[in-house]
């Protein structure tokens, strides 16, 4: 028999029937009475019967959520009573759906109970063979550039990611507790609640993200693990500038999504989790998502480094002919090994484009250093070309991180006459400062070469994020302003 991930739910359910497996508000469940909690539950039952899961996006536009249940031929759709008048709206546009779960009551006429369905079941084992190499989960990606893809995900490569995180970073553990702040529907809340369903650790999850409530639900059930990304500490220093919470359990952090400066790791250090040694990933929905990690003791030759990859992950830096590249140079980044999804749902030529020669195409660009460590240096739809120079929008948002004055910034390319693309910064300043365009150029100049500096700044209050783990949409910036 080939050890699944919903194989390793019953198994835990023998080894730790009395200990909470996962909560979420109030609501909690040991590993033994392990039916309620409706998403969870719904990805682990899938898994144990070898059903595809096709997570949505509950914060998408209907269109977005009928466009994916559609495109991927979903036979039934589980949806909970909060969004029974979206639903409606969308279910005579999904033919296709032969069964709605509802979870709530009382259900709607065209839908049968979720609670009644479990009722009713058996408890005894279905004799269902699953495989390693069976799908598993359709993930899309790409929302924030254009049309997402569904990104297909085998057991097998959700249990490698499984093992590479297991075996770097020695956690999760059975003795484990993670607060996750982000939603399920995506690949980083998803790979870290089965990891700690396979590890017989204890989940926790919320709806939404609130700094307040996070710092509680850390001190009341003594967490020992958190990821986030800086949208997420830069909430939790504030709370606890404004109140004290007891974190000492806190034993480790994984930061991801974006720039962890020096400056906002010392302060959690200091202010936020003073027992917590700091992980840095780079990770991707296609991966699985793990690609590489930045441990504490790690010593890379420059700040904002990525680590190195986990130990079944091969990555090179290549060129557009996907030759090697030399140390310190920059390329795409390419990955290969168990973790990479093994298609794009019905897109052949997306597929053969992404996994050209066996290589997963990231369309990320990189660099290494001397000592194997890698650098994630900007998204090649970021990178400004300006007189047929390449200007890397990171590095100069690194610059703008470290100004005192400044709360958030990014960088992004707008069209210019004379140069192709010239550099503009967006700037959130901090609380009762005050700031000019020219001081922002002027701060540039200091620490970058002359043609990377803005030409122009424009200051906003905030900047538009995705509502999962506040990624910054530059394309709606770059539409906004090449106006």
């Amino acid at each position: 028999m080939e050890i699944t991930l919903g194989y390793s739910v019953v198994r835990n359910a023998r080894k730790y029937p009395h200990k909470n497996a996962i909560l979420c508000g109030e609501q909690r469940r040991t590993y033994q009475e392990f039916n309620s909690i409706e998403l969870m539950e719904a990805y682990l039952a899938h898994l144990k019967v070898g059903a595809i899961t096709v997570p949505l996006n509950a914060w998408g536009l209907d269109k977005e959520i009928q466009h994916q249940a559609g495109f991927t031929g979903c036979k039934m759709f589980i949806f909970h009573q909060d969004f029974l008048e979206r639903v409606e709206q969308i279910r005579p546009r999904l033919p296709e759906v032969q069964e709605w779960i509802f979870i709530g009551t009382p259900p709607p006429s065209f839908a049968r109970s979720y609670e009644e369905l479990i009722a009713h079941s058996s408890p005894t084992e279905r004799a269902i063979e699953v495989r390693e190499e069976d799908e598993a989960f359709i993930l899309f990606t790409g929302g924030t550039t254009g049309v997402p893809k569904g990104a297909v995900l085998t057991h097998k490569s959700l249990l490698w990611n499984i093992i590479n995180v297991t075996t770097e970073i020695q956690s999760p553990k059975p003795d484990d507790v993670i607060y996750f702040p982000m939603p399920l529907f995506h690949t980083a809340a998803l790979s870290r609640f089965l990891a700690y369903m396979y590890a017989g650790g204890t989940f926790i999850v919320s709806r939404e993200f609130d700094a307040q409530k996070c710092l509680e639900i850390i001190e009341r059930e003594q967490v020992t693990a958190m990821t986030g990304n800086p949208t997420i500490w830069r909430e939790l220093l504030r709370e606890v500038d404004r109140k004290k919470y007891d974190t000492r359990s806190m034993r480790m952090f994984l930061s991801s999504q974006g720039i962890l400066h020096p400056a906002m790791q010392q302060a959690i250090k200091t202010r936020l989790f003073p027992n917590a040694p700091t992980y840095v990933s780079y990770a991707l929905t296609e991966a699985s998502p793990g690609v590489t990690i930045l441990k504490p003791g790690d010593r890379p030759q420059e700040p904002a480094s990525v680590g190195k990859p986990y130990m079944c992950t091969e990555v090179r830096i290549v060129d557009e002919q996907d030759q090697d590249l030399p140390i310190g140079e920059v390329g795409e980044i390419i990955i290969k090994g168990p973790t990479v999804m093994k298609e794009y749902f019905r897109n052949p030529e997306e597929t053969a484009q992404a996994l050209r020669g066996g290589w997963l195409h990231t369309g990320d660009l990189g660099k290494y250093d001397a000592d194997g460590f890698l650098y994630f240096v900007d998204r090649k739809k970021d990178m400004i070309k300006s007189g047929g120079l390449n200007i890397y929008s990171k590095e100069i948002e690194e610059v703008l991180a470290r100004h005192a004055k400044i709360a958030e910034a990014v960088i992004i390319g707008i069209p210019d006459e004379k140069w192709g693309e010239t550099v503009k910064a967006v700037v959130v300043v901090k609380d009762g400062e005050t700031l000019t365009a020219e001081e922002v150029i002027h701060f540039c100049k200091q620490h970058l070469a002359s043609y990377k500096k803005p030409t122009s700044v424009t200051f906003v209050e905030s900047l538009p994020k995705s509502k999962f783990g506040g990624k910054v949409l530059k394309r709606e910036l770059r539409e906004h302003f090449s106006k």
